[in-house]
């Protein structure tokens, strides 16, 4: 079983040391799966305090350690490379990798086409002081909606919108620092 091990090994090792996503030799995939059977049905007949038995089990512990790492560096490269907009070798990803690439390519697209669709709010703020209850607050940050204490929803909100809300829901933002008190003058 040294040839599966030594091929996981340098898979591993190129991955670990490349910026860029490798390429994985023909049929790998299906090679470690046969490998992993294999370790885990050797570990089943092997006696563990035997000296042979511990090395078979340090292989599979190793061996696993590196195959879950070998595909989360995997994972992570491709990750990267949609959010940066990078182009990735498409002879580089395995079939499941090209699926997942085009599903976070399709997801990204959407969520930037909704977000930048997304109309700027007015907010309505009165003349003079806010009606008794509430406060006119600033949001220094992006918040998603919220339920105020009035069972009514707010948001979401996006750093610098003003809003008039609940003086609870108020106090409360203003005291995790997402909103400031805006004062009225007069």
């Amino acid at each position: 079983m040294r040839g599966p091990y030594l091929r996981l090994f340098e898979a591993w090792r190129r991955e670990r040391w490349s910026r860029e996503l490798q390429r994985l030799p023909e049929g790998f995939l299906e090679e470690m799966r046969d490998y992993a059977r294999r370790l885990r049905e050797q570990g089943r007949m092997l006696d563990r305090s035997s000296i042979v038995g511990r090395i078979a089990e340090r292989e599979r512990e190793n061996a696993e350690r590196m195959w879950r790492e070998l595909l989360e560096l995997r994972v992570r490269k491709i990750v990267e490379a949609v959010l940066e907009g990078r182009a990735l070798p498409i002879e580089a990803l395995t079939p499941e990798e090209k699926g997942l690439h085009a599903s976070l390519g399709r997801l990204m697209a959407e969520h930037l086409e909704k977000m930048r669709s997304s109309q700027p709010r007015e907010v309505a703020i009165p003349r003079g002081r806010p009606p008794k209850g509430m406060k006119i607050v600033r949001f220094l940050q992006p918040i998603p909606a919220i339920i105020g204490v009035d069972m009514k929803t707010y948001g979401p909100f996006k750093a610098e919108d003003v809003a008039l809300l609940p003086e609870e829901n108020a106090e409360n933002l203003i005291r995790r620092g997402i909103a400031k008190e805006v004062e009225i003058g007069g």
